[in-house]
């Protein structure tokens, strides 16, 4: 069983990983750090897996003045990444010489890069923990909310205090995943996710090619992918809770928002189907996906980064399609 000692102001927390999750104990004591904000500290950054998520995160660190290196399994997306400022490493996960070579000067690494779905996690942490540099300051683990597992009811509310429960698939995976980081001893910040979406990730696509919409889908939680990266960034710095939650605060069903997106977008709602007739024709994984929405909020972001720039998807859909110049 591992401990991390959250903090350095006048009242630490001591939060312990065994069997649950890290969660977050409550609100930070006046005069405790976290409660003015972060500080800066300009550190070598490393970004693990540097996809959709990473390349917004890249200006949000550098603007805080740190040096960011990035990995990537593709070459051809290093001259995008470069341009947004990072200096990039091709190498992945099981590459452990690639690894320890994007690695080495780094302080604090922000892990994005998916799981091999194929192999067991504390393997993959075992390997992992082989090639990371001394001295680490900070890493943060980019988690799913599927690691909270399923709600106690349909109206329930998940945060950062709520213990994981009846986790299945992979949400189980990415919780093991977890778990396995924390017993190696690496300066744990998990940020779970909810489901991410901005420019070039809304449902236009989708709807177009004629998407399955259904009745009766449970509200899901979301996160337009700059406000994403703000908390990514801000995971990074001294005092950061070892628990964020990463969503917005207005979980809707997927039907809600596929139908404000045809109406931004001015194309027709594909047929809306039953339930029972989309638990027919969805595959396993798909039906999981889509039947797996949580109500969500967070109760440290707001020390974090204060107020989210897309608060609903109805501000972010909408900018993100003006982003995509489509309304």
């Amino acid at each position: 069983m591992g401990r991390l000692l959250v903090g350095a102001g006048p009242i630490p927390r001591l939060m312990t990983f065994g069997k649950t999750a890290p969660c977050y104990t409550g609100p930070p004591e006046p005069g405790h750090p976290l409660s003015a904000r972060l500080p800066r500290v300009m550190a070598k950054v490393a970004i693990l897996g540097c996809g959709y998520t990473g390349r917004a995160l890249i200006p949000p660190l550098g603007a805080a003045g740190h040096e960011v290196v990035a990995t990537t399994t593709q070459s051809a997306h290093a001259p995008q990444i470069e341009a947004l400022g990072a200096e990039v490493r091709v190498a992945r996960l099981e590459d452990p010489a690639a690894l320890r070579a994007a690695l080495a000067g780094a302080t604090r690494v922000i892990h994005l890069a998916p799981p091999d779905r194929e192999a067991a996690p504390a393997a993959q942490v075992e390997a992992l923990a082989r090639v990371l540099p001394g001295g680490l300051e900070a890493y943060v683990y980019g988690s799913t909310t599927g690691a909270f597992g399923r709600p106690a009811g349909p109206e329930a509310w998940i945060d950062e205090t709520t213990p994981p429960r009846n986790v299945t698939g992979w949400g189980k995976a990415r919780l093991e995943y977890e778990h396995a980081l924390a017993a190696h001893g690496v300066p744990l910040r998990v940020v779970r996710i909810a489901g991410i979406y901005g420019p070039g990730r809304t449902l236009k696509d989708s709807l177009q090619s004629g998407m399955l919409l259904f009745e009766g889908g449970p509200p899901t939680s979301r996160i337009h992918v700059r406000d994403l990266a703000r908390l990514l960034a801000a995971a990074v710095e001294d005092h950061a809770p070892p628990l964020i939650l990463a969503c917005d605060e207005r979980p809707a069903p997927t039907l809600e928002v596929a139908r404000y997106t045809a109406e931004l977008c001015g194309i027709a709602l594909p047929e809306v189907v039953s339930l029972e007739e989309a638990r027919a024709r969805l595959s396993g994984p798909a039906l999981e996906m889509r039947l797996g929405g949580r109500r969500c909020r967070s109760v440290v972001r707001e020390a974090l980064i204060g107020a989210l720039e897309f608060p609903s998807y109805v501000e972010g859909v909408k900018a993100s399609l003006q982003e995509e110049g489509v309304c």
